[in-house]
Parts: structure tokens; C-alpha cells; sequence
């Protein structure tokens, strides 16, 4: 590879958009694979990026966004920002399309991607990676960051040769050893999707209700025993160590809302991408979240009703059952499954 390395964002949705867009404010070169209506917008109205006190406004000119995977072609690196549900049609796309031994960076949710994506592309140098914080789209072409944190991924010396300019700028990549910590670490976070999607509020105001966090901290507790059966330490992505978040969440709303809504700089409208999937009939990630947590309980004997919940209800709701529950409701659900037996 000579010059800068190529990458194409695979799914321009409203992280891939923000990973992407970031990037080519700081100079790398970029390219965009996404929907035809979003592809449309940004021919016409161009973009724009919010985050970490930035905003960055691109005329259409300056973006290269294709409907098509024939992008994928001179791709040195993938970003691959797909729903997890996705996985094998985008696959089926680089191994079609791009050169062997690209590399493809899975910044997905869950916790076992970079084993099934390295079985559905041999040929290609898959490398994992978090996205922790969370985006908004107030409009098709504008995307903002609406809670705190840095990409974290896998090492790799093209990818970071090819990340190297982000070091300077407010959203550096960090790179990692030990990626699985980091990932069940993510996890922990992204239990919540679930009961934001199914509170029908936003993060904000889901979070700053302690009935609603302390739901959280019993899937957290849950995925906390899995980890343990399996021998994982998390890492710890913020201030707190992953053992203590859940004793955290269930503190007192005048203690939580004077210091951890701040600590995650929640914006006032972000809402989970499980919301988003609700809001759009789209099918969720939910085996990949909660469902992973309630598989592997399973597998070591270690009960998870509150997650196994979860699972049920959300997939009541893409079937069209009911999508909007109180915290007390869904408590009184996990508690008759915990009195039955349920594991």
C-alpha cells in the first residue's frame, strides 16, 4: 500500500456516518456505502458532524457515497458499521468485492463478532473494535455524538498505521491487547438498549429515573456472573470498575443525576439504536445483547431471568406486541420468571 491508506465506511447509518465523517475531518480518506435515500441527501444537501465541542460541515463535493458494494474494490480497510443482524449480507459483499487480506473492522455490537465475520470472509483480516458512545440523527444528513468516549480496537499495524492522524485530534482511536474485556465490558452498557427501546423515553430521562436503573443493574449483575463463570475480566471503559457500576446505578436519583448523567454527558435526545429500531420496524440486536448473556448463563448454569425477560419482551414487540412498558411492569415480569424458577 503506498499513500494513504483507503478506507470505506460499510454502512452509513448514524455511527457509521459519525465514525466516517470524523475521520475525513481529520484528512483520512474516506468513502461511504449506505441506503439510496441517504445517498440521494447527501448529493444534494452535503453533511455534518457534531461531537466533542466540533461541529464540521461538508459540501456535497467533498463526500463519495455509493448504494452500491462495488466500493468495496480498492478498500484498504473496512470499517464495518452494519447491524450484527446484517452480518452475512455484508460479508457476502467484501468477499465478493474487496481484495484478500483487507482489513475489516467490525464496529459492531456484541460480543462474538470478529469469530463469525473471520468464518464468513477466510480470506480477510477481520479486527474488532467498540464504538462506546452513542448518536443521534436529527436529520438524514446530520449526525451528532450524544454521550462521552473514545474507538477502542484490536492491534493491527495497517489499521493502526492508517489511524495514526487521529492521535492528534478529540477523537483519537485506542488501541488494545486484549479486546475481549473490552467487549463484554461494552456489553454491560448495551443491556440497557432493551429497556430504553421499551420505556419509550429517552436515555436521558430513562437513566435519571432509578427504577428504570435499577433494571439495569440486575442485567448487569446477570452479565456479571456469566463473565465470571467464564473466566473474563472486564475492562473498565470509564471511571468506575465494571463491578461497581451496578451498585452505582441503584444509588438515589439525587446522587445519580448530580454525577453520573454528567460523568457520560447523556445529550437530552439521544435514545439507544434499539429505539431507533422500534421507531423504524426494523428487527433488533437483541439475541446479540441480552440473548448472548442469557445463551452463556445456560452454558455454565447460571441463572439470568432479567435478561431472559428482556429477550422475550422485545421480541413480543417485533412481532407486534406491546412496545411501551413501565419500569415497575417489566420488574413484576423478571420477578414471576425469578419465583417460577425460570433460568
Amino acid at each position: 500500500m503506498t499513500g494513504p491508506a483507503r478506507i470505506v465506511i460499510l454502512g452509513a447509518g448514524s455511527i457509521g456516518c459519525h465514525v466516517g465523517l470524523t475521520w475525513l475531518a481529520a484528512g483520512l480518506d474516506i468513502r461511504f456505502i449506505g441506503r439510496p435515500t441517504l445517498v440521494g441527501a447527501v448529493a444534494e444537501e452535503g453533511a455534518c458532524v457534531e461531537g466533542d465541542g466540533r461541529t464540521r460541515l461538508f459540501d456535497p463535493k467533498e463526500l463519495a457515497f455509493s448504494e452500491t458494494p462495488e466500493a468495496l474494490s480498492d478498500a484498504d480497510i473496512v470499517a464495518l458499521c452494519v447491524k450484527t443482524t446484517d452480518d452475512g449480507q455484508a460479508a457476502a459483499d467484501i468477499a465478493h468485492h474487496a481484495r484478500p487480506g483487507t482489513v475489516i473492522l467490525s464496529l459492531q455490537n456484541g460480543v462474538g463478532n470478529a469469530a463469525r465475520l473471520q468464518a464468513l470472509m477466510p480470506g480477510m483480516t477481520v479486527v474488532e473494535g467498540m464504538v462506546p458512545y452513542n448518536v443521534i440523527r436529527p436529520n438524514p444528513t446530520h449526525v451528532r455524538k450524544t454521550s462521552a468516549g473514545n474507538i477502542i480496537a484490536g492491534r493491527n499495524p495497517v489499521l493502526e498505521a492508517a489511524l495514526a492522524p487521529l492521535a492528534g485530534t478529540a477523537s483519537p482511536v485506542d488501541f488494545v491487547d486484549d479486546m475481549q474485556a473490552v467487549k463484554w465490558s461494552k456489553l454491560l452498557l448495551n443491556l440497557n438498549n432493551p429497556l430504553n427501546a421499551l420505556s419509550g423515553l429517552t436515555l436521558y430521562d430513562e437513566l435519571s429515573d432509578r427504577g428504570w436503573r435499577r433494571l439495569l443493574a440486575m442485567l448487569q449483575d446477570e452479565c456479571l456472573e456469566v463473565m465470571s463463570a467464564e473466566d473474563i475480566e472486564p475492562a473498565k471503559l470509564g471511571p468506575l470498575p465494571p463491578a461497581l457500576i451496578p451498585y452505582f446505578l441503584s444509588t438515589p436519583d439525587w446522587f445519580f443525576n448530580r454525577t453520573g448523567l454528567k460523568l457520560q454527558k447523556i445529550g437530552r435526545d439521544a435514545r439507544s439504536s434499539m429505539a431507533d429500531d422500534f421507531a423504524a420496524g426494523r428487527r433488533t440486536e437483541i439475541d446479540f445483547l441480552n440473548g448472548t448473556v442469557a445463551e452463556h448463563g445456560r452454558r455454565h448454569g447460571v441463572p439470568c431471568p432479567a435478561n431472559e425477560t428482556m429477550v422475550e419482551l422485545v421480541k413480543q414487540a417485533e412481532c407486534g406486541g406491546c412496545k411501551t412498558w413501565t419500569a415497575g411492569e417489566i420488574a413484576d415480569l423478571i420477578n414471576r420468571r425469578m419465583a417460577g424458577g425460570a433460568s
